[in-house]
């Protein structure tokens, strides 16, 4: 009768040894908390892979700094080189501790030529919901690039995505609060994101500097060698972003903050601030530091793929430790009349905006590091860009005269740009093949004159076209193509014989203005694009016509017409000329020019 007494008595023994026992407490150091003169530890690397400390004296608070609920705790650093180098590049996330509890990440310094180093500190909290977000990514017509480019419109897209994700605060939030000094709200305006510093190898000549200056990094952040030993990834870290590894590296490292699991979380500020992104995340060293009056920064070195950085915020960049991204594969031949062929292997990050600008990057950059810059070249390129089981565009073309590297690298970035932005479907490249044959001539043919075999052409006939072309150097040859004739048009005709350009321009304007309705249309195009080394011959007719599903039509008679028009579901272009005879002719050297004869037809016998 007793028993149940017992068991009474040990459930409220239980309950009061769990009301009694102390709670954990949070690893995380109250944003709320932090008083102007608190001290706190930071840790980072700078040299080798030992963490060291730095302290931190927090000088005050900026509530609502950025936004609302984004802060920043502005301290005053000290220890290691911090006095003579101020904040580094590359410590940017480094950790910083009050009473063994983490506050969050060295993130933020004052502007060029600072007197001490005085730094914001992103709170922890904020970087674990920017990086725990699942929020997509926003599409941003900014980050858009119009094919073909030039390196100009390449290099100034890139600067402008790193001059945006390092602007400086600017304009304060109306709701700023500052606990501590009120003079700190006049010193919040110049604070900017650290920066991460930037690796480079295999980048030469002038193209190194382009890449160097729109990316903000300076000429000592090149290093090469083995990066990161064989052990756990842990605060104070350094931690690499790759944009490219192979034979050529480029990518940005910085520091790692908080590690949870598997969950890493880095910088306290963005890198460029793409949102959800999928960065191969790897480990890294630091080799020195390299002072400076501008800018001090980490020379560092990218070390193996340890995982995926999936998240580029305001406030963080973080991922996952494990396997890495699926990446683009390149393969490079390069060839040329005067040395033998040399070939690169080299894997691009998969990214919307990213990926046909570091294409291009790099295959520019191999095609410089051993091609003359300057002068008249000609570059062949053939190759195919694969998109797995979405298929692949085969590309085939040849470029003469001053740009004919740039002109290379962008027949080759344009298709991935125009893929991975499609509207139809997500396609995203995963293999590049492509091989590059340099020569220091021009190239390139001229059409002189054009003419039939006959003064009197007749329908449903074939008649041999004669094409005369002057080469860049006053050598001249014919070419013939066989032509057929319609078996019926209306009115005269018109014969074309063109340049890629002048067919280009044509179908924009009156032959295929219509655009592509679905991916597989959109391919078609891609694997259309006229190319420099093709004579492009078209029979052409004043009658109007119409581009149905991408498809370019005759006149139609009144009942197909009709139809049509009741057709909600197909979209239809009118058309002022309709083609009705296409033909072409590849070459060995790019084609410029175009003639035209009139043509009236005549019946058979």
């Amino acid at each position: 009768m007793r028993q149940p007494l017992v068991g009474t008595a040990l459930l409220v023994a239980m309950v009061g040894a769990l009301v009694a026992a102390p709670q954990q407490p949070s690893p995380f150091f109250p944003i709320d908390d932090i008083r102007p003169g608190m001290a706190g530890t930071g840790e980072t690397v700078f040299a080798g892979n030992a963490r060291e400390p730095f302290t931190a004296t927090v000088i005050g608070v900026l509530r609502n700094a950025i936004g609302p609920r984004r802060n920043l705790v502005l301290a005053r650093l000290e220890g290691g080189p911090l006095a003579t180098t101020g904040v580094i590049q590359g410590m940017s996330g480094s950790p910083v501790y009050i009473d063994g509890r983490l506050v969050g990440a060295v993130s933020y310094a004052l502007g060029s030529f600072p007197k001490e180093p005085i730094a914001g500190i992103t709170p922890i909290a904020e970087m674990i919901e920017a990086v725990d977000s699942t929020a997509p990514r926003p599409s941003d017509p900014s980050l858009a690039m119009t094919w073909p480019a030039t390196p100009t419109q390449v290099f100034a897209a890139l600067g402008a995505m790193m001059t945006r994700a390092a602007a400086p605060l600017g304009r304060l939030s109306g709701d700023m609060r500052v606990v501590g000094p009120s003079s700190l709200a006049e010193l919040a305006p110049a604070l900017r994101p650290i920066g991460a510093a930037m690796v480079f190898n295999g980048f030469d000549g002038p193209i190194d500097q382009d890449v160097r200056r729109a990316l903000s990094a300076e000429a000592g952040t090149r290093a090469g060698g083995p990066a990161g030993a064989d052990r756990p990834l842990n605060p104070g870290d350094p931690v690499g972003m790759s944009l490219i590894h192979g034979d050529l590296d480029m990518g940005a490292t910085g520091t790692v903050t908080y590690v949870d699991g598997t969950r890493v979380y880095a910088f306290g500020h963005p890198f460029l601030n793409l949102g959800p992104t999928a960065f191969p995340m790897t480990k890294a060293q630091v080799h020195t530091v390299l002072p400076s009056l501008d800018s001090s920064m980490k020379i560092s070195s990218l070390g193996p793929v340890i995982g995926t950085i999936s998240q580029d915020r305001a406030t963080a960049v973080g991922g996952t430790l494990g396997a890495g991204p699926r990446e683009v594969d390149v393969h490079l031949s390069l060839t040329s009349s005067r040395a033998p062929a040399r070939q690169f292997s080299f894997s691009v990050l998969r990214d919307q905006s990213l990926t046909p600008l570091f294409t291009y990057v790099a295959m520019l950059s191999a095609m410089s590091a051993y091609e003359r810059e300057a002068g008249v070249m000609t570059v062949a390129a053939r190759g195919a860009v694969s998109f797995g089981q979405n298929g692949r565009v085969t590309i085939d073309d040849l470029f003469s005269g001053d740009g004919a590297s740039a002109a290379a690298a962008a027949a080759v970035a344009g298709p991935i740009g125009a893929a991975m932005t499609n509207e139809f479907a997500t396609v995203v490249p995963e293999r590049i093949d492509i091989e590059f044959h340099a020569s220091e001539t021009r190239e390139s043919t001229t059409i002189d004159r054009a003419w039939l075999d006959t003064v009197r052409p007749r329908f449903g006939a074939t008649h041999s076209l004669h094409i005369q072309l002057q080469d860049y150097r006053g050598g001249k040859r014919v070419v013939t193509v066989p032509v057929t004739m319609p078996a019926f048009a209306d009115g005269p005709l018109t014969l074309l014989v063109t340049d890629a350009a002048g067919l280009t321009s044509l179908e924009q304007k009156d032959l295929k203005p219509g655009k592509a309705t679905t991916w597989s249309e959109m391919l078609g195009n891609l694997n259309d694009t006229r190319r420099n080394n093709r004579l492009y011959v078209r029979l052409i007719s004043a009658s109007q016509g119409t581009v149905v599903g991408g498809d370019t039509l005759p006149a139609l008679p009144p009942s197909v017409r009709s139809v049509l028009d009741t057709d909600t579901t197909t979209i239809r272009t009118p058309v002022s000329r309709t083609l009705v005879g296409s033909w072409e002719r590849r070459l060995d050297v790019a084609v410029r020019g175009s003639r035209e004869l009139t043509l009236t037809l005549s019946p058979a016998p």
